[in-house]
């Protein structure tokens, strides 16, 4: 019957193999992206290594193990496996994004940029690469250039959140405090959730080293609400590391004023 129908046994079982195989990848691949939803980063990456034993251009694999080593914080091999898409599919603009964002985190916030122009040149209305790039050039100080950016975010986004913040970060720090307000109240009405985001991303920032852009995610989420422990105690301790003691017992001060018992949780000052 098989050679009636020109399929020959052999081929069937090649088939048969390759369907098998294409099915396993995908179970691989769907179990290492839900750890990594649940920040499991590294069993989730015994599973995308399971993937790519099998196939090893694998865009989501690589993807998502590139994903993995940036939720760990080890960036320079997000950024290799970033380029290991890349290589595969130059115009990938998701990638292209995210070894940006790896970049901005390794605070080389110039060469993010390069990548997320790159982005935008093959998709000007990517919502996250608009607000990556008004990200890094708030982290440069160039506040004024970042409005314009956060402005496209949002036009493309108007829910945008986090661009929300930003836009309300860099017009305070522009001295339009008022204005500034506004938009920290509008991220406020429109997504709570996000204002603990902005200390535990903080918090991870100051676990890797990035003072610098620690301290700025800490006054965001104070500049929302300032009588946040979390970010005060957090941004005590980025002045301890930075053996800036006085700002340090300041910030200390300050969280000890306002919830004494939750300082001595957090643990904040030995």
């Amino acid at each position: 019957m098989l050679a009636e129908v020109g399929i020959s046994p052999i081929q069937l079982s090649e088939a048969t193999t390759s369907n098998t195989t294409s099915d396993e990848v995908t179970s691989f691949n769907n179990k290492g992206m839900s750890l990594n939803s649940l920040g499991k980063f590294n069993e989730s990456i015994t599973y995308f290594d399971q993937a790519l034993a099998m196939e090893p251009n694998n865009i989501i694999a690589l993807t998502q193990k590139a994903n993995a080593f940036g939720g760990l914080g080890k960036y320079p091999d997000a950024i290799t496996y970033y380029d290991k898409v890349l290589a595969i599919d130059p115009e990938n603009v998701d990638a292209l994004d995210d070894k940006g964002v790896s970049f901005y985190h390794l605070g080389n916030y110039t060469k993010a940029i390069g990548y997320y122009d790159k982005a935008l040149a093959i998709d000007p209305n990517h919502a996250f690469a608009l607000y990556d790039k008004a990200n890094a050039l708030e982290a440069l100080g160039n506040y004024t250039q970042s409005l314009v950016y956060f402005d496209m975010a949002l036009a493309t986004d108007p829910k945008h959140v986090l661009a929300m913040i930003g836009k309300g970060y860099a017009l305070d720090k522009l001295g339009n405090h008022t204005e500034g307000v506004v938009y920290f109240d509008k991220a406020l009405a429109t997504d709570p959730r996000y204002i603990p985001d902005l200390t535990n991303k903080a918090n991870f920032l100051d676990k890797i080293g990035n003072y610098k852009l620690a301290i700025i995610y800490y006054d965001k989420a104070l500049s929302i609400d300032a009588k946040n422990v979390d970010a005060l105690i957090g941004k005590s301790n980025v002045f301890s590391h930075l053996g800036n003691q006085t700002e340090a017992a300041s910030f200390y001060d300050k969280a000890l004023s306002i919830d004494p018992k939750k300082v001595d949780v957090l643990n904040g000052k030995k």
